[in-house]
């Protein structure tokens, strides 16, 4: 199934991180603390243009405005571009 979110918002898959570098494991509190995810789709402006995001962009986001569905058996994550707060390159 293929999506584009409407108006300032972005289409995020969750990356979900198992063990820190050191190699302890993280207990689910502890996961919610950073996001981060894959840009999957990116929708536009109020007035057209085009997001500073691309597919297959990494990202972190925060806020409490984000939408979660299953699409195709995979988490998805419907998020505000105002809460995307970085681009890790």
């Amino acid at each position: 199934m293929k999506l584009k979110p409407l108006g300032e918002r972005v289409l995020l898959k969750p990356v979900s991180v198992e063990k820190t570098k050191g190699g302890l494991y993280l207990p689910e509190s502890a996961k919610e603390l950073k996001k981060e995810g894959e840009v999957l789709a990116v929708g536009t402006t109020k007035d057209g243009k085009e997001l500073p995001l691309k597919q297959g962009d990494k990202v972190l986001y925060g806020g409490y405005s984000s939408e979660e569905f299953e699409i195709d058996g995979e988490k998805v994550v419907i998020v505000d571009f105002k809460d995307v707060l970085a681009k890790v390159e």
